[in-house]
């Protein structure tokens, strides 16, 4: 139990930073301060728990009645977080740092973080590639008798909410920071992670396939 939570909270964590709400998140962050960040971080994480819901909800019903979708569950999850690590390490090519010094806190009104929570959520939820993400991990929330985990789901929930938590105090403290060097550091890390995690599900995938 332990290693499936610290397994989904790992990868929760290191794949987050190419969620299209991180550039939000740094936008509000640069313009607006800590408190409009972290608004946009935690609506992000309410759009991932939304689709999660929604799969759960539709497809499980699906995968329950057919081991082969569950085989290929596995390389499906495993094309998805090689794309992913790909997409990491395109952006260190590319990625900026964040200019500027210390931000300071600018107090606004609550529909600003209102607004700036709901952005984050509509970002993440209607990203096609977020149905995606949720599919390809599916698998590891079957137990052995196919049942639901919610252990699983929840740990990957809470390492992304983490990420986006840590990015918005990175962004408000500026420069001092968060430079292009640390950034390209960090998505190297996340990259190679998320990378490892794609070759662990293909190894699954083609188990389960020679010992049908």
């Amino acid at each position: 139990m332990l290693q499936l939570i610290l397994s989904g909270f790992f990868i929760g964590f290191v794949s987050s930073p190419t969620c299209p709400s991180n550039g939000e998140e740094i936008k509000h962050g640069t313009r607006y301060g800590l408190s409009s960040s972290i608004s946009v971080g935690a609506g992000a994480v309410a759009g991932d728990a939304v689709i999660l819901l929604a799969i759960l909800w539709w497809l499980m019903p699906f995968i329950d009645s057919n081991s082969m979708i569950v085989t290929f569950l596995w390389l499906f999850g495993s094309i998805v977080l090689l794309y992913v690590s790909w997409g990491i390490f395109k952006e260190m090519k590319t990625v900026e740092a964040v200019g500027g010094k210390r931000i300071k806190r600018i107090t606004k009104p609550f529909r600003h973080y209102a607004k700036a929570f709901w952005t984050g959520a509509a970002i993440t939820a209607f990203n096609p590639f977020t149905f995606l993400w949720w599919m390809g991990l599916l698998t590891p929330i079957l137990d052995s008798n196919g049942d639901i985990s919610a252990v699983y789901p929840a740990a990957v929930l809470a390492g992304a909410f983490i990420w986006f938590m840590l990015l918005a105090y990175l962004v408000y403290l500026g420069n001092r920071w968060l430079n292009k060097r640390k950034r390209q550091v960090l998505l190297l890390l996340s990259g190679s992670a998320v990378l490892g995690y794609s070759i662990y599900f293909l190894f699954q995938f083609i188990r389960l396939v020679f010992s049908a």
